[in-house]
């Protein structure tokens, strides 16, 4: 996969839900226009940060491997 792959939103979340397995754990605001979120496949502990922006398109902004579960809360 290339250092940023990008697609419509919607179709990025059928094919990380479906294809990969993966699992959104989080998400977060980035600016007006943009959101950031992280997705985790169990099964094998891969991980993707996926930035989506206002007008419809997602793109995998960073991956690797290894996820690991924070069990603290949130300030």
């Amino acid at each position: 996969m290339s250092d940023v792959s990008c697609d419509d939103s919607a179709r990025m979340v059928e094919t990380l839900t479906r294809v990969v397995g993966a699992e959104r754990q989080g998400m977060g605001v980035r600016d007006p226009d943009t959101m950031l979120e992280v997705w985790v496949t169990a099964r094998n502990g891969e991980w993707l940060i996926v930035q989506t922006y206002s007008n419809g398109t997602s793109c995998i902004v960073a991956m690797g491997d290894h996820w690991e579960a924070s069990r603290a809360n949130p300030a």
